[in-house]
C-alpha cells in the first residue's frame, strides 16, 4: 500500500509539473485521471476483497501500464519540444459569443434537436426509465435497437450547451439550461453521460471566464461528483439492499472493478479459451450495419458467462490488448495511448483556433473519448463514439457556415 501511495503521488506530481493535470481539454491529462482514479488507485485497497484474488502479475501489468502512459506522453512532449512548438498549459478563449449570434442559435437548435431525439427514445421506451422499476435492467432493454438515437441526442445536448456556456448569458440562466439538458441525459438511465457533460460545463466555465479553478475546489468538486455517481448506481441497483451500505460498498467497489475484470480476463485467457486474434475488434466494427449488435463488452460477458444486471462487462484497454495479442498487446499499448493522446493536443492546440466554440467542443470531446479508451478499449470508443461524433461535429460546422438570414427572407 506504502509503494502505491508514493508511486501515485510522484508519477502524479510529474504530470502536474510537465502538463497540468487540471487541463483536461489535453487527451492525456484526462487518460492519466481516468487511468488512476478507475483503474490503479484500487491497487492501494485491493486486499479488503478477500474473496477476489488479485495476482502478482495483474498487479505489475496495471503498474507498468500507469507508468508506461504517462512515459509516452512525456515522450510525445519531448519530442514535439524539440520541433519548438509551445505546450499550451489550457485554453482560455479571449472572445465570448454575443447572446443574438448565429453560433448561439445553432445552440438553441442542437439542444431542440437533442431533445426530439430524446422523445423519440422515450416513446419507444414507453415512458421515462428513471422513473420505472428495475432501472438497471429497464434502461439496457429500453436502449436495445436503440443505440445510435441515445448517442445522437447525448451529443446534440453537449454540443448545444457547451456552445451556450460560451455565450455572454447570465450564470443563472446558464444554470437553468445545464439543469434541464442533464436531467434529459439522465432520463435515458445513464449517469456518466449526465455527469461528464457537467464536468465539460465546469471547465468551459474556466475556460470562458479565464480562471483556472484551485486544486482544492476540484478535489472537492470531484469528490462530489463521484459521490452522486456511485449514489445514483446504488439507486438504479435491482434488489432490497439498504440504500447506505449500498453506497458504502460501492463507493470502494467503483475505482477497483476494472481491476477484478481484467483479472477474470487473465484467468480465462488462454486457459479456457484461446486468443481472438482480433475478434473483439470485428465484433464492435460490426455495430456499424445495421440492426441490432452486440459491442465487444456483450460478446465477451456472454462468452466467458458472467451473469450480472445491467449492460456489458468493461474489459479496460488492457483487457482487450490481452485477449486478442497476449503480453505482446500489453508491452505496447499503454505507451502508444500516452504518446498518441499528448500528440494530438499538441498538434491539434498549434492547428485550430481555440477561440471557435466548435474546435474548443470537439478538443472536450476528443479528450474524453481519449479517456474511454482506458475501460472500453480503442475500438469501442473509435466505432460507437467517434464515429457519431464526426457526423454531428460536421452538421454544426455546416449549419453555423449557412447564411440563415438569406434562408429567413
Amino acid at each position: 500500500m506504502t509503494f502505491h501511495i508514493i508511486i501515485s503521488i510522484s508519477l502524479l506530481y510529474l504530470v502536474n509539473k510537465i502538463f497540468n493535470l487540471r487541463n483536461i481539454f489535453n487527451p492525456f491529462v484526462f487518460v492519466v485521471l481516468i487511468h488512476f482514479f478507475f483503474f490503479y488507485l484500487g491497487l492501494i485497497y485491493k486486499d479488503i476483497y478477500t474473496h477476489i484474488i488479485i495476482t502478482n502479475e495483474t498487479t505489475l501489468i496495471i503498474n507498468y501500464s500507469f507508468i508506461s502512459v504517462i512515459i509516452g506522453g512525456i515522450v510525445s512532449r519531448y519530442f514535439f519540444q524539440r520541433l519548438k512548438n509551445p505546450y499550451l498549459r489550457f485554453p482560455y478563449m479571449q472572445k465570448v459569443l454575443p447572446v443574438k449570434s448565429k453560433t448561439v442559435i445553432v445552440g438553441y437548435l442542437f439542444i431542440f434537436i437533442g431533445f426530439l431525439c430524446t422523445l423519440k427514445f422515450i416513446y419507444n421506451a414507453g415512458g421515462l426509465v428513471i422513473f420505472m422499476e428495475d432501472i438497471e435492467n429497464t434502461r439496457i432493454e429500453a436502449r436495445k435497437g436503440q443505440g445510435l438515437i441515445t448517442q445522437l441526442a447525448i451529443l446534440f445536448f453537449t454540443y448545444g450547451l457547451l456552445t451556450l456556456i460560451m455565450s455572454k448569458f447570465s450564470n443563472s440562466i446558464k444554470l437553468i439550461l445545464t439543469v434541464i439538458v442533464l436531467f434529459w441525459i439522465l432520463s435515458f438511465g445513464n449517469r456518466g453521460p449526465a455527469l461528464y457533460l457537467l464536468v465539460f460545463v465546469i471547465f468551459v466555465m474556466q475556460s470562458v471566464n479565464n480562471v483556472q479553478f484551485t486544486y482544492k475546489k476540484i478535489l472537492v468538486f470531484g469528490l462530489f461528483l463521484f459521490s452522486v455517481m456511485v449514489l445514483l448506481g446504488a439507486i438504479r441497483t435491482n434488489g432490497a439492499a439498504n440504500l447506505y451500505d449500498l453506497f458504502i460498498a460501492r463507493f470502494a467497489w467503483r475505482p477497483f472493478v476494472n481491476i477484478q475484470n481484467f483479472q477474470y480476463v487473465v484467468n480465462y485467457f488462454p486457459n479456457k479459451h484461446e486468443f481472438l486474434l482480433g475478434q473483439t475488434y470485428w465484433v464492435d466494427f460490426s455495430m456499424l450495419f445495421p440492426g441490432s449488435h452486440p459491442n465487444s463488452g456483450t460478446f465477451l460477458k456472454e462468452l466467458m458467462g458472467w451473469r450480472f444486471d445491467g449492460g456489458s462487462v468493461t474489459p479496460s484497454f488492457l483487457g482487450i490488448s490481452y485477449i486478442n495479442f497476449g503480453y505482446y498487446g500489453l508491452i505496447f499499448s499503454p505507451f502508444l495511448l500516452g504518446f498518441i493522446s499528448n500528440s494530438v493536443y499538441e498538434i491539434y492546440s498549434r492547428s485550430f483556433n481555440l477561440n471557435n466554440p466548435l474546435n474548443l467542443i470537439l478538443l472536450l470531446i476528443l479528450s474524453f473519448n481519449f479517456a474511454s479508451i482506458v475501460p472500453s478499449g480503442v475500438m469501442t470508443v473509435l466505432i460507437q463514439n467517434i464515429s457519431v461524433v464526426l457526423i454531428v461535429h460536421v452538421l454544426y460546422f455546416m449549419i453555423t457556415k449557412i447564411n440563415l438570414a438569406k434562408i429567413i427572407r
